[in-house]
């Protein structure tokens, strides 16, 4: 957790992959239908996007289907989701 919170404080990691699996760990680490834990996730997931593009790497992908399935069973919803990824994209 930490090393995300470096992470995001320095501008964006070095490496998005691994910045992105850190988020996923966090999220999968939350409790079915606690929305609250995942919502502290999914903030975190929204400024990790506005300050690093995804590099389209197969670990890369993994990792965000991963922290999309975890962050779904805490109740976050997936528009919300899309949202903060969508940051990314630009």
């Amino acid at each position: 957790m930490m090393i995300v919170v470096a992470c995001l404080a320095f501008a964006g990691c070095k490496n998005p992959t691994k910045g992105l699996e850190s988020l996923a760990d966090r999220a999968c680490q939350c409790a079915e239908n606690d929305t609250a834990c995942g919502n502290k996730v999914l903030a975190d997931l929204a400024t990790f996007a506005e300050h690093n593009s995804a590099p389209g790497s197969s670990s890369f992908n993994k990792a965000g289907v991963r922290l999309n399935d975890c962050l779904v069973t805490t109740g976050v919803k997936p528009r919300e989701l899309t949202a903060a990824l969508e940051k990314m994209a630009r």
